[in-house]
């Protein structure tokens, strides 16, 4: 471990990596003040630019892209009370009222300094743990990380987008999507149609910036086509220069609340599927159970600041928790990231860790440093932020269909994949009009490969017996939740149809009565 961390340094301690973090930040912090857009935009917008990098800066770019947007989501929250994301929503209970109450430079600083601290909780738990794991996961054969894989896929199925079936048939998709080109093992053609360009499957990029950015920028125009041009009152913003300042003493009185909501969002960042509303929720959920009358949380409470955005911002390291030791994203971030690690060519998981360790701690070390930058940097956002805020999403949404548009191109040299990010952005688009999450089918199509990998072998390894997956003790545990997390699901459904029934028919007889 020592040898990596002395090799890390060296890769880490570059002005190239410094200032392609500090434009990582600066992105982040610009889409994440946006409301409406987020963080995931920007990162699938760079991607494909990260492969004319060296991996650890380009990595490292589209992680503190998440670094910025969790600081940049809290000034409209806290400002404008217009939360762009579900988890800046418990930001802004306490901080809109504090900015009504003429104090919203104390609310920015303090979402400030626990989203920091909070980040800086879960990259330092991230590097302590990922070796461990790691080391672990290398004696798991074939049969248990296929069992891992389907649990993962399951659980992300099942807890993402409106309801679990919708999630399980993105899921599905995904998969499908993921035998497309020459069979692993036979090199035959499947699904191709007879397409050329198809014969490799479908490239990572297109895919990413389809589901993701031109769905979400689809979805956004209607928005303003539908809606009418909103323009935002910027008048509230200039109040971000005055007020009263947070004190060291207070931020001393905070940081109990922000390592304990920074340690419930590493838990639940580290857990696929969750998410960091998951994380703000609980956070602010403890904090106001422990809170005493005189913190005042509900009602411009600082506490409460800091538990959501500790809680919301340490799922940041967290998330790569189970992406750089199994190799599975929890959620689009870490999805995006292993895109990003894909196309240049790394495939995360144990054997990473073995065999490019001064790579991946040289990327940890590197968030610990953008979270130092962010700290320094973010005081001068505040000041900006009124500017963020301006721009015309009107304009700002082509201009995001163009970028995504040359950076395909610029990555895979094929109209052919343009042409592929167009047709999975309309998916995308009518996906999530239907109330289907595009994000298991992403990250269905990025795991499927190694789900059917871990079968086929695992097949191989007992002459075509299933009965592998449950003679062994590891796979069997994953087989069996796996297996309950399908009963849930079931059971839910049918659950939810009676209680749909019961409603409609109480609803007849009110109206017969």
């Amino acid at each position: 471990m020592l040898e990596n961390f002395a090799a890390a340094i060296e890769l880490v301690a570059t002005v190239q990596n410094l200032i392609f973090a500090c434009l990582g930040i600066v992105l982040g912090f610009l889409f994440g003040a946006l409301p409406g857009i987020g963080g995931n935009v920007a990162i699938g917008l760079l991607i494909p630019f990260t492969y004319y990098l060296d991996p650890v800066v380009g990595i490292v770019c589209l992680l503190a892209i998440g670094k910025g947007t969790s600081f940049g989501g809290s000034i409209p929250a806290i400002l404008l009370n217009m939360p762009d994301t579900s988890q800046a929503s418990f930001t802004a209970i306490d901080g809109h009222q504090l900015t009504q109450q003429g104090k919203p430079k104390k609310a920015l600083h303090t979402a400030l300094y626990a989203s920091v601290i909070g980040d800086l909780f879960s990259d330092i738990v991230l590097l302590l743990v990922a070796a461990p794991i790691a080391a672990v996961a290398l004696k798991v054969g074939p049969p248990e990380y296929a069992a891992i894989v389907l649990f993962a896929l399951l659980i992300i199925g099942a807890m993402v987008g409106s309801s679990p079936i919708k999630g399980m048939i993105s899921t599905g998709f995904g998969l499908l999507i993921g035998t497309v080109g020459r069979d692993l093992f036979t090199a035959k053609a499947r699904f191709t149609f007879d397409i050329p360009n198809l014969d490799d499957g479908f490239a990572i990029v297109p895919i990413l910036l389809g589901l993701l950015v031109f769905s979400e920028a689809f979805v956004q125009l209607r928005k303003e086509v539908a809606g009418g041009h909103e323009e935002i009152a910027l008048a509230g913003m200039d109040r971000a220069q005055g007020g009263e300042r947070l004190k060291l003493s207070e931020v001393w009185g905070l940081l109990p609340t922000i390592l304990r909501s920074g340690a419930i969002g590493t838990f639940v960042g580290a857990t696929p599927g969750l998410g960091a509303t998951v994380g703000a929720f609980l956070s602010y959920l403890t904090a106001k159970r422990l809170s005493k009358p005189e913190d005042k949380i509900g009602q411009g409470g600082l506490k409460g600041i800091a538990a959501a955005e500790a809680g919301n911002s340490a799922g940041t390291g967290a998330n790569l928790i189970p992406l750089v030791t199994l190799g599975i994203p929890g959620n689009i971030e870490a999805a995006l990231v292993l895109g990003a690690f894909m196309i240049h060519g790394l495939t995360p998981g144990p054997f990473l860790m073995e065999q490019q360790g001064p790579l991946l701690y040289a990327i940890f070390m590197s968030l610990i440093v953008a979270n130092l930058l962010l700290i320094s940097m973010g005081f001068g956002f505040i000041h900006i932020a009124r500017y963020a805020l301006a721009i015309d999403k009107r304009v700002l949404f082509p201009v995001i269909l163009l970028v995504a548009t040359i950076g395909v191109y610029a990555t895979t040299r094929q109209i052919f994949d343009v042409g592929v990010m167009y047709a999975f952005g309309v998916l995308g688009y009518v996906m999530r009009r239907a109330g289907f999450s595009p994000l298991p089918m992403l990250i269905a199509f990025l795991l499927g490969p190694l789900l059917e990998d871990g079968v086929r072998r695992a097949m191989i390894m007992s002459g075509g017996s299933p009965m592998i997956f449950v003679e062994r003790p590891i796979s069997l545990v994953f087989v069996l939740l796996a297996a309950l997390t399908l009963a849930a699901m079931i059971w839910r459904g049918v659950k939810n149809r009676k209680q749909a029934a019961q409603e409609a028919q109480e609803a007849m007889n009110s109206v017969g009565d």
